[in-house]
């Protein structure tokens, strides 16, 4: 596949005395910070115009930052592995994505991957969006580079409805409200709600209480942070239920309660688009016991 184009931004005052792979991490946040960092070591991005090959440089206010990626797919091994298409049309491809599988090739997961599998099915595929590893749901794929750059601008411009549902942990109220708080990494890795971070907005509406034990809601992030919704709600003493990073493990569930339900957007020919994918077995069966 032909490299990516070269991306080319200003450090803003919020991400001075950041490492470079994380201010890369949260400004491209369809890459994970792991392809950002081998990109950085084989001397693809420069700050000022000087190549920069340490992950760790911090980076001051008003630098100029330019990536020049590779495609992450370029030397994938195709893999078959058998996907839920929703959709697809000479443009995209629409995946429903299922819990345990990783975006991409990285760190330990270099095959078996939906890239792996994408690359068995499509001679040319982007993928402009991520899901966590553990978070299953809809998944948009560009098949053409026009049609990438023109979806990659619509998350970057914030004109995505993206729509989740999760468990969360006790009886949360008000039924409907927006959660405004800012998001960076913290000490310890994980994202945090802490002063200085980069601006989050998550709408979220109850759609049932089960007892006084759990909240089933509606969420639509109107931000892309890395974890938004998990750590937002962690942040207001509701974890997403099953979250061990953000919270605890449940019985009976073996990963996060968070689906990516729907996508909507203004097409390329100004066609709106919809696109859900239902609630998968694990979540429901989990659900209907939950309910007994």
């Amino acid at each position: 596949m032909a490299p990516a184009k070269t991306h080319r931004f200003k450090a803003r005052k919020a991400q001075a005395g950041q490492r470079l792979d994380i201010v890369l991490a949260a400004q491209l946040p369809r890459y994970s910070r792991q392809f950002l960092a081998g990109q950085i070591k084989t001397g693809r991005v420069s700050i000022d115009g000087r190549t920069v090959r340490l992950p760790k440089t911090k980076v001051r206010v008003g630098q100029v930052i330019k990536a020049a990626l590779e495609s992450p797919h370029t030397s994938l091994v195709p893999q078959p592995l058998k996907l839920d298409i929703i959709h697809q049309d000479s443009d995209i491809a629409v995946v429903n994505k299922p819990p345990g599988l990783v975006m991409h090739p990285a760190g330990h997961h270099q095959r078996g991957t939906l890239a792996n599998a994408l690359k068995a099915q499509f001679p040319t595929f982007y993928l402009v969006h991520r899901l966590d590893k553990d978070t299953s749901g809809v998944v948009v794929v560009a098949l053409t580079e026009k049609v990438k750059d023109f979806l990659s601008r619509l998350f970057e411009q914030r004109r995505v409805n993206k729509t989740y549902i999760a468990l969360l942990t006790g009886k949360i109220t008000p039924r409907e409200a927006y959660i405004d708080l800012p998001i960076k990494r913290g000490r310890s890795a994980k994202f945090e709600v802490l002063p200085g971070g980069r601006e989050a907005t998550s709408f979220y509406r109850v759609k049932e209480y089960i007892g006084r034990r759990y909240s089933l809601v509606e969420v639509k992030p109107q931000s892309g942070r890395t974890h938004q919704i998990r750590v937002h709600f962690k942040a207001i003493n509701h974890p997403v239920v099953g979250d061990i990073t953000y919270g605890r493990a449940e019985m009976g569930l073996p990963r996060q309660f968070l689906h990516a339900s729907q996508l909507e957007f203004t097409d390329w020919n100004n066609h709106k688009r919809q696109f859900t994918a239902p609630l998968p077995y694990d979540l429901s069966k989990f659900l209907d016991d939950a309910k007994r």
